[in-house]
C-alpha cells in the first residue's frame, strides 16, 4: 500500500499530475563526464511516500493515496454532498478491504507477472464463473441500487452497486478477451474455411469470420447479458455510481468504503465541487485515516510507475528496474485492450455501405490514437511523455547499476520516440564510449520500435484522411443514436425527457459546463428540474451587485426588478449600471432558452415576470410561521396550493449565492417534503408555477438570493418593463455614441502622426476585412504587458489554496505552457497588491487603442465594445523540440464552427456575438509562433511573425491559427469585440473605476510620505 503523508504531495501527484510530471526532457543539468550520463528528473515531490505493502488485487490493483491536498477550507453542512446526473448514469465500487500489514519485503515477484495469452485464457475462465454465479446483471443491479437509495434502503443499496460494478467489470473483460482471443485466433469459428472466389467479396471475409467469432464468444459466455447501452456505458466509464455508493455506505457508518468511493469518483472528476467537499468531510469531520483514501480503479502499470519513481527518488536503481520493467509490461497489456476495445467505437451515420465502413474505420483510428493519452492519466490528467519517459528512468538506473548494455539498449528505445532529444543523445554517446562503440548503433526493443512505428503509420494515415476524406455529406446523414429513439422503445429505467433536437441543444449545453442533477422522474413530478452551471461564479456577483436599491414585500422578503432598474438609470445612467442590467438580460435569455429546450414543447415560453428575490434572517420570526415561504417572494398556506398543474405557466429560479440552511423543497399531496436542494451560484431549478414548493429561510444574518423568471405560453402577458428596459438601453446607446462620435479619418490621422502604419492590407492578407498595423505599442510598454500576463508565476501557491504552485499545459498542446490573464483577474491582482496600478493601466489604455484603431480602420457605423481581453503567453516546454507538427492554436473562427467540409456554422454553442478580433503583439524573441490566415481546409494562406507593437486585425470569421512555439516565449493581448452592447465586457469598466480608486489612495499615500 502507498500513503502519500504530506500535503504537497497529494497536490504534486493527483491534482496537477498532468503538469508537474517530468516530460523528461526536463532534466538536471548536469556536467557530462566520461563515465556519467544525465539524469532525468520528475517533478513529483515523493520523498515522503512510505512503500509498505503491493496490493496482491491481481489485474486491477489498488492504490492508497493521501487526501492532505484537497482544500481544508471547504464549506461543509452536517452530511456529505449526493450529486447524480441521472438515474443510469452510475458506477459501482469494489471492496475496499486490505491487509495493511504484508511487508513489501515478502512479495512473491515470481507471481506477479503470468505468461500474457496464459492470463487472457484464466481471465475467461474466471470471468465466466462469476457470470454464472448471480442471475442478475449490471443494469438490473444498478437500477435496483438506485431505487434502494431512493428508498433509504441503504445496505441494500451499497450491496447492490458493489455487484454491479464487479459484474460491469467482469463483463467488459469478456468482451476484451474475446476480441483479443478472435483477433489472435486463440478461439477456433465455424467460418474459419470460408473461401470466395469474387474478389471483391475477399476484403469482407476477415471481417465475417472475426465477427462470427466475436458473437459465437460473446453468445457462449454472457448466456443471459443484455446489450450495454452507450449512455450507461459512458456513466461507468465516468466512475458516475461511486457517488451513490459513497453516500449509501456513509449512511451505514462505513466511512472508510464512502471516502474511497468519494475519492475514486474525484480521480474521474476532479473539477466535481461537491465530490471535493465530501473529501474534506471525511478527511476533517469524520477522521478517516489518509490511508483509507483508496482509488478503487487503479490499474496494476500505475501503481508500478509510481513505485519506480519513489525508488528513483531514493536511489533505490535496482528497484527502479524492477518496478519501471513491471510498469511497462503491463502497461502494454493494457495498451491491446484499449486497442481491441476500439472496435466497438463508431456511430452507424449513413445507408450507404461504403460510407458507414470508412466513418467506422475512422471512429476506430480515432479512438486508437486516444489510447495513449487515456493511459498517460495516472491521476486526473495525461502525463506528457509517460510511455517515453519510462525508458529514461530505466536508462539511468541500468547505468547506475553498470548495466551499459541494457542502458544503451533503452536508450536507443527512448530516441525511438524523440530523436532529437538532446539529452539522451549526449547520454548515447556516454554510453559508446563506456561499451567501446562509436560509430556503431544501439539496438531498440522491439516491443518498443513496434509501438512507435504503428503510432507513426496510424498517425500518418489519419493526417492523410483529415487532409483529404471527405467526412460529411450533409444530403445523406441520418442520426440513429439512443437519444433519437422513440421513447416508447426506450428500455425500463430510462427516462426520456426530449426529441432528438432537444438532446442536441442539452448536449451543447453540457459541453459548456450545465449538468442536468435531477429530472421530472427523479422528483416525481412533471416539468421538474434541477441543473448547474447555468450561470458562473462572476455572473453571480454582476448579478447580486444589482441589488440595492430593493422593495421589501409583505413576506419580509425582498425584491428587485426592471422597473426598479429603469427608475435607477434614468436617475443615474452610469456605464457599470447600464452594463450589468444588460448582462442581466442576458442571462434571463440564456435561462429562458434552456427552459424552452428543455421542455419540448412546440408552444413558446414569454417571460412574464423577472425578479432578484432575496430572503434572509426576519425581524419577526413569527411572520411566516402558518404559511410556506415561495421563489417569487409570497408566502401562501398549503391549502391554497393548486391541486393539478397549469398547463400555461412555467417558472426557473436561478440561485446567485450559495447558503446553508436555505434549501429548496418540494412537497408531495400530503404537505411533506419530497426532494430539496442545498442552493449555489448557478443552480437552476425549473417547475409548473401552480406546483407544491417551499423556501427555507436562511437563519442567522444569511441573505438567500434567486433569480426569479416566470413565464406564459401567452403573447399578451408577454413582460412590459423588460421590453420598456430595452427600448430606455438603447436610447442610452444613441446618446453616448453621439457624443463620442468621431470622424474615421480624424482619428485614423492621429493614429498615423503618433507612428501607427498599416504594413499590411485584406488585399495582402487575402480576405476581406484584414489589416496588420504597427506602432500600437513600445518596447517599454510591451514588456509592462508581459509582465502583467505573467504575474500568476510570480504569486505563491498559497494565493491559489495550494502548497504547491500550479503549472499550466496549453489545452491545446502538450508541448506548451499558456499563462493567461483576464481584465477580471488584473482586477483581482491589483486588489491582492501581485500587479501594479500602471500595469492594470498599460492593459486598459493599450487595449482601448486597440479597439478605437480596429473601429476605425473598419469604418463601422456602430460602436465596437469589448466582448473579452486576454493577456496570454505561450512557451515552448522543451525548446530542442524543433521538429513539432502540432499548432500552438489550432485552426478556428472566433464567432463560429468549423465543419470537416470546410464552412463554419454560426452556431451555439459559438461565440455568435464576437463580430472583431485583434492580436496585439508584444515580443518577437521566439522561434515559430507564426500568425497566420487559413484555407477551410485549414492550410495556411498566409503567415504573419508577430514582433512588439503589432496588431492584427479582423472579422471574426476569419479563419486562422497559430503554428507551434518552438523555442522561447510568445506574449499577445487577445482582444474580441462585439457590436452587441449586451454582449459587453464589464470588467473594463470596472478596471477604470478601481484604478482610479487605487492611483487616488497611491497619491494620498505619497503625499502623506512626504509630509
Amino acid at each position: 500500500m502507498f500513503v502519500f503523508k504530506s500535503f504537497s504531495v497529494f497536490f504534486v501527484l493527483v491534482v496537477f499530475s498532468s503538469v508537474m510530471v517530468l516530460a523528461a526532457d526536463e532534466v538536471e543539468e548536469l556536467q557530462i563526464q566520461e563515465d556519467q550520463v544525465e539524469q532525468p528528473e520528475p517533478q513529483q515531490e515523493i520523498l515522503e511516500i512510505e512503500v509498505e505493502k503491493l496490493s496482491d488485487k491481481g489485474e486491477e490493483t489498488d492504490l492508497d493515496l493521501d487526501l492532505t491536498g484537497i482544500d481544508a477550507t471547504a464549506k461543509l453542512g452536517d452530511e456529505v454532498v449526493l450529486q447524480v446526473d441521472e438515474k443510469n448514469n452510475n458506477i459501482a465500487v469494489e471492496n475496499a478491504d486490505r491487509d495493511l500489514d504484508q511487508d513489501l519485503e515478502s512479495l512473491e515477484v515470481n507471481n506477479e507477472i503470468q505468461n500474457q495469452n496464459d492470463n487472457q485464457d484464466i481471465d475467461e475462465v474466471k470471468t465466466v464463473l462469476v457470470l454464472q454465479e448471480t442471475e442478475l446483471s449490471f443494469d438490473k443491479l444498478y437500477l435496483d441500487g438506485v431505487i434502494a437509495y431512493e428508498d433509504q434502503l441503504w445496505y441494500s443499496c451499497a450491496s447492490k452497486i458493489e455487484r454491479a460494478i464487479k459484474d460491469y467489470k467482469n463483463y467488459k473483460s469478456v468482451l476484451t478477451n474475446c476480441r483479443l482471443n478472435c483477433s489472435k485466433g486463440l478461439r477456433s469459428y465455424k467460418l474459419s474455411n470460408l473461401t470466395v472466389n469474387i474478389p471483391e467479396y475477399a476484403s469482407y471475409v476477415k471481417f465475417l469470420t472475426l465477427a462470427d467469432c466475436y458473437r459465437r464468444c460473446k453468445n457462449e459466455t454472457l448466456k443471459t447479458h443484455p446489450k450495454i447501452t452507450k449512455k450507461l456505458e459512458t456513466a461507468f466509464e465516468l466512475r458516475k455510481p461511486y457517488m451513490y455508493l459513497q453516500y449509501c455506505n456513509y449512511k451505514l457508518d462505513r466511512f472508510s468504503q464512502a471516502a474511497s468511493a468519494a475519492y475514486t469518483y474525484y480521480l474521474a472528476n476532479p473539477d466535481d465541487p461537491d465530490t471535493t467537499k465530501n473529501i474534506v468531510f471525511y478527511r476533517d469531520t469524520v477522521k478517516v485515516p489518509e490511508d483509507d483514501f483508496i482509488d478503487l480503479e487503479m490499474l496494476p502499470y500505475k501503481e508500478y510507475y509510481i513505485r519506480g519513481l519513489h525508488a528513483y527518488k531514493t536511489e533505490q536503481w535496482k528497484d527502479v528496474i524492477y518496478w519501471i520493467e513491471q510498469c511497462l509490461d503491463d502497461y502494454w497489456k493494457q495498451d491491446e485492450k484499449c486497442n481491441a476495445n476500439c472496435d466497438a467505437h463508431g456511430e452507424i451515420t449513413s445507408h450507404d455501405f461504403a460510407t458507414t465502413v470508412a466513418n467506422l474505420i475512422i471512429g476506430l483510428l480515432n479512438c486508437r490514437i486516444q489510447c495513449e493519452d487515456k493511459l498517460s492519466t495516472v491521476y486526473t490528467e495525461p502525463i506528457p511523455f509517460f510511455l517515453r519517459d519510462l525508458y529514461h528512468y530505466l536508462q539511468f538506473s541500468y547505468f547506475q547499476e553498470s548495466e551499459f548494455e541494457k542502458s544503451a539498449e533503452v536508450a536507443e528505445t527512448f530516441l525511438l520516440f524523440s530523436p532529437s532529444h538532446e539529452v539522451m543523445e549526449k547520454n548515447k554517446e556516454v554510453l559508446q564510449q563506456k561499451l567501446d562503440q562509436i560509430h556503431s548503433e544501439f539496438t531498440p526493443r522491439q516491443d518498443g520500435a513496434d509501438y512507435v512505428k504503428r503510432r507513426q503509420e496510424t498517425y500518418d494515415f489519419m493526417d492523410f484522411l483529415v487532409k483529404n476524406y471527405k467526412y460529411s455529406d450533409r444530403l445523406d446523414e441520418f442520426d440513429v443514436t439512443e437519444e433519437e429513439q422513440d421513447p416508447r422503445q426506450s428500455s425500463e429505467g430510462q427516462e426520456q425527457t426530449s426529441s432528438g433536437k432537444s438532446e442536441n441543444w442539452l448536449d451543447k449545453y453540457e459541453k459548456l459546463g450545465m449538468h442536468i442533477i435531477a429530472k421530472s422522474g427523479d422528483l416525481n413530478r412533471e416539468e421538474r428540474f434541477v441543473i448547474d452551471g447555468l450561470l458562473k461564479e462572476n455572473q453571480c456577483t454582476e448579478t447580486l451587485n444589482l441589488i440595492q436599491d430593493v422593495i421589501e414585500l409583505p413576506s419580509g422578503a425582498y425584491e428587485f426588478n426592471f422597473k426598479l432598474s429603469q427608475k435607477k438609470l434614468l436617475e443615474n445612467p452610469s456605464e457599470e449600471f447600464e452594463t450589468l442590467l444588460r448582462h442581466l438580460i442576458r442571462a434571463v435569455e440564456y435561462i429562458q432558452h434552456y427552459a424552452q429546450v428543455y421542455r419540448n414543447s412546440e408552444i413558446t415560453l414569454f417571460i412574464k415576470k423577472t425578479s432578484i428575490i432575496c430572503w434572509k434572517d426576519l425581524e419577526d420570526p413569527d411572520i411566516n410561521q402558518d404559511c410556506y415561504p415561495q421563489e417569487d417572494g409570497s408566502c401562501i398556506q398549503f391549502n391554497d396550493f393548486p391541486d393539478s398543474l397549469h398547463p400555461d405557466y412555467f417558472t426557473t429560479v436561478t440561485y446567485l449565492n450559495a447558503v446553508e440552511n436555505g434549501d429548496f423543497q418540494f412537497l408531495n399531496e400530503n404537505g411533506d417534503v419530497d426532494s430539496s436542494f442545498g442552493v449555489k451560484c448557478g443552480r437552476t431549478v425549473g417547475f409548473n408555477s401552480a406546483d407544491r414548493l417551499r423556501v427555507k429561510v436562511p437563519r442567522k444574518g444569511a441573505q438567500r438570493c434567486a433569480l426569479v423568471v416566470r413565464y406564459s405560453t401567452h403573447m399578451e402577458d408577454i413582460e412590459v418593463d423588460l421590453h420598456e428596459l430595452l427600448r430606455l438601453l438603447h436610447q442610452v446607446d444613441e446618446l453616448r455614441y453621439n457624443q463620442t462620435k468621431e470622424d474615421a479619418a480624424v482619428v485614423l490621422k492621429r493614429f498615423e502622426d503618433k507612428g501607427v502604419k498599416v504594413i499590411k492590407t485584406a488585399e495582402d492578407l487575402k480576405g476581406e476585412e484584414r489589416f496588420a498595423a504597427e506602432g500600437l505599442a513600445t518596447d517599454e510598454q510591451c514588456e509592462i504587458l508581459r509582465n502583467v500576463a505573467l504575474s500568476l508565476t510570480v504569486v505563491p501557491a498559497s494565493y491559489f489554496g495550494l502548497t504547491t504552485k500550479p503549472t499550466f499545459i496549453s489545452p491545446h498542446t502538450k508541448n506548451e505552457l499558456l499563462h493567461g490573464i483576464s481584465v477580471y483577474k488584473a482586477n483581482k491582482l491589483l486588489l491582492d497588491g501581485y500587479v501594479q496600478s500602471y500595469g492594470l493601466r498599460m492593459l486598459l489604455e493599450r487595449s482601448e487603442e486597440a479597439r478605437l484603431f480596429v473601429e476605425k480602420y473598419f469604418n463601422l457605423t456602430k460602436p465596437l465594445f469589448f466582448e473579452y481581453t486576454h493577456l496570454v503567453c505561450r512557451t515552448a516546454i522543451n525548446d530542442s523540440n524543433t521538429d513539432r507538427q502540432d499548432l500552438s492554436h489550432p485552426v478556428h473562427g472566433d464567432n463560429c464552427i468549423l465543419q470537416p467540409d470546410g464552412t463554419c456554422t454560426h452556431d451555439f454553442p459559438a461565440f455568435t456575438q464576437r463580430h472583431y478580433s485583434a492580436l496585439l503583439y508584444l515580443n518577437s524573441d521566439f522561434e515559430g509562433g507564426e500568425f497566420f490566415f487559413a484555407h477551410p481546409n485549414k492550410t495556411e494562406q498566409v503567415s504573419i511573425h508577430p514582433k512588439c507593437g503589432l496588431l492584427v486585425g479582423f472579422n471574426a470569421s476569419s479563419l486562422h491559427g497559430v503554428k507551434a512555439v518552438l523555442k522561447g516565449q510568445r506574449c499577445a493581448l487577445a482582444m474580441w469585440y462585439t457590436l452587441n452592447p449586451t454582449f459587453k465586457e464589464i470588467t473594463h469598466i470596472q478596471a477604470r473605476k478601481l484604478l482610479e480608486e487605487k492611483e487616488a489612495q497611491e497619491k494620498l499615500e505619497k503625499e502623506h510620505d512626504e509630509l
